[in-house]
């Protein structure tokens, strides 16, 4: 799997969410250039990526609840 993209600074700085945007983005073309290896469609992996994405965020809001 591709690395991660740093932040390019610490803290919080101008072009933060932006840079995280990118970053991101090159993960995501990973994951679907994986999972269409493996035999999924692109519309299906991101079909599926759109409706993991709620059950993360309800999973990671439960976790830092804690």
């Amino acid at each position: 799997m591709t690395k991660i993209i740093a932040p390019k600074a610490p803290g919080l700085y101008v072009d933060r969410e932006v840079d995280c945007e990118e970053a991101m983005d090159y993960a995501i073309t990973d994951l679907l250039d994986r999972a269409s290896t493996a035999g999924w469609s692109i519309p299906e992996a991101l079909a599926a990526i759109e409706r993991v994405i709620p059950n993360q965020r309800m999973a990671y809001g439960r976790r830092r609840s804690c």
